[in-house]
């Protein structure tokens, strides 16, 4: 069996395809990959989240008093 050396053509096609191929490669792991901490974005979004709930609750707390809270959780009349 002879052993051919490939053309610099051949050579620059497998480069492009190669490039061509992990970059397909890449942008599916991206999209299908599982992870136990969130991107980015989300992970933003959800500090951004309890950032507000606990504005609101310390808000309502010293305007309305820890009653409130209760009050609306076990839904007691108002006296």
């Amino acid at each position: 069996m002879d052993i051919q050396q490939p053309t610099s053509e051949e050579l620059e096609t497998y480069k492009k395809v190669d490039r061509y191929l992990k970059s397909k490669m890449d942008q599916n792991n991206d999209q299908n990959r599982l992870s136990i901490l969130p991107k980015p974005q989300l992970l933003f979004i959800i500090i951004l989240a309890l950032v507000a709930f606990s504005c609101y609750y310390g808000l309502t707390t010293m305007l309305f008093g820890e009653e409130f809270w209760v009050r609306s959780i076990t839904g007691a009349p108002l006296k």
